[in-house]
């Protein structure tokens, strides 16, 4: 995947412009990068977070 699709992927997910998301620095991250990255804090992993999220349907 290219930078620029990348970044048209995750503008279209979130409803953000092409210039905000180059803008905020989102890019790709080789899986054996991911180990070192995430022991710094660098990288969350938003899967986790949201199934550690409390949801009440009313």
């Amino acid at each position: 995947m290219s930078p620029y699709e990348l970044e048209r992927a995750v503008a279209q997910a979130t409803g953000e412009t092409r210039r905000e998301v180059r803008r905020r620095g989102f890019q790709l991250v080789a899986a054996e990068d991911m180990a070192d990255e995430a022991s710094e804090g660098a990288v969350v992993d938003w899967d986790a977070v949201e199934a550690e999220r409390l949801v009440v349907f009313p």
